[in-house]
């Protein structure tokens, strides 16, 4: 066999299917690939706190999360990045002004409006996992946000007023705005970042730490906030449901998440 490779894996659409469950057949080859001596690391744009525990469960070497703003290896955080309290405050801004949900991920969970809480359906994901409940804080006066974030995750509002785009030009400067992934359409919401800050870095630190060369890295993933991981890693993979941007940076494209993609990019990959 030849060298032991550092694999990324997104989360949603990419080890979470359209149902947001684990196939029984990504679950066996994560197993198997550990098995094999290969190092499994989640890189999701979710907060470290948002993570389904039946991901957690798998037993991944490491988790890389917000995006690329924290990463936890070995039981120790080697990344903690924290955005300009100036960009929290001009974002904060510029969505109250336009009645804009949001939320904001912080070391001890997600920070977000009434708004925001009932359109992802978050009281369903509390029932579902109650360990959950004290990961997700209400954000109860708007004119003062957390200090200490990490990203962002925004809607659009519903009346179409705005773009993605708009916000881009409006924030540019303070903070790097991309589609989001909270749903298969990514046009009504959108990710803040801390700029110069992502996957593809995390991925980078997370291979120098553990002295491992970027050619045994591979990245799979599905959205626009997985293109710097696919681009830095040995081989980027993304998956076939993903975006057109996303596959346009790709090495491989893996099938459908819904057609055991995950499973079948590490059974070719990791032999």
């Amino acid at each position: 066999m030849g060298a032991s490779k550092l694999v990324f894996i997104d989360i949603d659409g990419t080890l979470l299917d359209s149902s947001h469950h684990i196939p029984e057949s990504a679950r066996k080859e994560c197993q198997r690939a550990q098995q094999a001596g290969h190092r499994l690391f989640i890189c999701s744009g979710r907060a470290a706190l948002d993570i389904d525990p039946p991901v957690l469960e798998l037993g991944f070497d490491g988790v890389i999360s917000d995006g690329g703003a924290c990463a936890e290896l070995d039981g120790k955080i080697i990344i903690d990045e924290h955005m300009p309290e100036e960009s929290i405050h001009a974002a904060t801004t510029f969505y109250n002004a336009h009645a804009m949900s949001y939320a904001w991920h912080c070391p001890d969970g997600m920070h977000a409006t009434i708004p925001f809480l009932n359109r992802i359906g978050v009281w369903k994901k509390m029932l579902q996992y109650p360990e959950m409940r004290n990961s997700w804080h209400t954000i109860t006066n708007p004119d003062e946000p957390p200090t200490v974030v990490r990203k962002g995750t925004f809607y659009i509002p519903e009346d179409g007023s705005l773009t993605i785009e708009d916000v881009q030009h409006a924030l540019a400067g303070y903070a790097t705005i991309i589609h989001g992934s909270i749903h298969a359409s990514s046009d009504d919401n959108g990710e803040i970042l801390i700029p110069g800050v992502n996957k593809g870095t995390a991925l980078t630190t997370i291979a120098q730490h553990l002295n491992v060369p970027i050619a045994d890295t591979i990245a799979i993933g599905d959205s626009e906030n997985d293109l710097e991981m696919i681009q830095a890693a040995g081989i980027g993979v993304a998956m076939d449901n993903g975006t057109a941007p996303a596959k346009s940076v790709a090495d491989m494209i893996a099938p459908h998440v819904d057609n055991n993609g995950l499973a079948a990019a590490l059974h070719r990959l990791l032999p």
